[in-house]
């Protein structure tokens, strides 16, 4: 391990910010510049190896260099691989998707994440006729302008507005007023006001978008109940139910949020672990609603490097490695293991936290032991500026990447991946002792400004 304290930050003076997405050059540490990456490690260009706990936002579910999707890589590349025209591989993929996905009737490919929220939402109001989308405040799906309201700003939660409303408030710069308008934000968690917003606009509400667990605020899950009467509202007034699985997708279970919580979307949108790191994403959901779709119907969802071959071929090879008996058993018991041991290890220094999580994702709200129910709670409790602390002093000195990373207002979730250990997580938690050790509790206003920069949002 090592002990120089010096900063994550590989210098590339053409790359905007010396990165080339945004979100990796982390707060208060800046980027790092990897120069190899195996299994639960990356190494930096300073010659430091890593354990990383952020896993490719998320995406790496098997690890970096899986060896099941390199091998599915280097067999196909010896048939070609710059075509972007469709093969037995890809009716495949669809096919055994379709298996596993308790929603999914049909599958259509799309690159990212941000591309799966924009067409589901394309889909409902083709299929509806209408145009307003109920969506909570603190879950993101995806840089997608229509949705990018009430996901977090500097100034925090937004205010209640008109008939169970949120003021709502941009998550960018650049977003017109008019997006917003087509957005009926509420808090998570609030069955009556979901009512409440039904029975005013319900003739008009194409759908309802969420996160089954919104990992975006450092993992609140839904309140017992709550996603059933979701899926019972918009049934009873005709909109659509879509479940954002870009984060819980694959994670939770094979099938996703709707296999661990028994509740069935319409449509479903997926990214991250569906190709495990490859560059692919999909919208799913019954026929009735997929074959709106181009060719058989009209719904334009396409794109020029949709769909490449190689990122199919190594979605099936992850698809089918998630697969394995046992797989999630394994997941399960390292979600537990590490809630278990970062619950145990804040207690023994008397950090109040409250510690959950799902499908190997974790978050430590730092600050209070009460359990957050929605971005508001969030906000109001993480202690953000001891945070800040505490992450640069584990990133710099104790050479861990990404563990308990604070956003602007909420912690990211601490990742791992099927390639982590329970001694991985041992050594985690032996470092975490050892930097509050180094650096005591110290406690914040809860009701204070919140401080700090960046989006709260992955």
């Amino acid at each position: 391990m090592s002990t120089a304290h010096s900063p994550l930050n590989g210098t590339a003076p053409h790359l905007v910010g010396g990165v080339a997405a945004g979100w990796n050059s982390l707060s208060a540490v800046g980027p790092v510049r990897v120069t190899g990456a195996s299994g639960p490690y990356i190494r930096d260009d300073q010659g430091r190896e890593l354990l990383d706990f952020i896993m490719g936002w998320g995406s790496c579910f098997l690890g970096h260099d899986a060896p099941p999707i390199r091998e599915a890589l280097q067999k196909a590349l010896a048939g070609g691989f710059l075509y972007q025209y469709e093969t037995a591989t890809h009716g495949m993929l669809a096919e055994e998707f379709c298996a596993v996905v308790p929603c999914a009737d049909k599958l259509r490919l799309a690159n990212s994440g941000l591309e799966a929220t924009m067409y589901a939402l394309r889909i409902a109001r083709a299929v509806t006729g209408r145009r307003l989308v109920v969506k909570f405040e603190g879950h993101f799906h995806g840089l997608n302008d229509q949705l990018m309201w009430n996901v977090d700003t500097s100034e925090g939660p937004a205010a209640p507005g008109e008939n169970g409303l949120l003021q709502r408030l941009p998550g960018a710069p650049g977003l017109p007023d008019e997006f917003g308008e087509l957005v009926l934000p509420l808090p998570w968690n609030a069955p009556g006001l979901v009512d409440q917003v039904f029975a005013e606009h319900g003739d008009d509400i194409a759908a309802v978008i969420l996160e089954p667990v919104c990992l975006n605020i450092g993992c609140v899950g839904p309140e017992p109940g709550f996603l059933e009467h979701l899926r019972a509202v918009t049934t009873r007034h005709d909109a659509l139910l879509i479940f954002d699985e870009v984060l819980t997708g694959f994670r939770l279970a094979l099938g996703g949020a709707q296999e661990r919580f028994g509740v069935v979307p319409d449509l479903a949108c997926y990214g991250k672990a569906f190709g495990c790191g490859m560059p692919i994403a999909g919208i799913a959901g019954h026929a009735d609603f997929m074959d709106a779709v181009a060719p058989v119907g009209q719904v334009e969802v396409s794109g020029t490097n949709t769909g490449r071959y190689l990122s199919v071929v190594g979605a099936l090879a992850a698809l089918r490695e998630l697969s394995t008996p046992g797989f999630y058993e394994h997941i399960e018991q390292l979600n537990d293991y590490l809630v278990t041991g970062v619950r145990e290890v804040l207690g023994q220094h008397k950090v109040p936290a409250f510690v959950s999580g799902f499908g190997g994702r974790v978050g430590a709200h730092i600050g209070s032991s009460e359990r957050p129910r929605n971005m508001a709670d969030v906000a109001r409790l993480y202690n953000l500026p001891y945070a800040t602390e505490l992450f640069r002093l584990l990133s710099t000195k104790f050479d861990l990447y990404g563990f308990l990373l604070p956003l602007s207002f909420c912690p990211e979730p601490v990742t791992v991946s099927a390639a982590h250990t329970t001694g991985h997580i041992d050594e985690a938690l032996s470092r975490l002792d050892d930097a509050l050790t180094e650096l005591p509790y110290k406690p914040h206003e809860p009701d204070g400004p919140l401080l700090g920069g960046g989006r709260g949002w992955r």
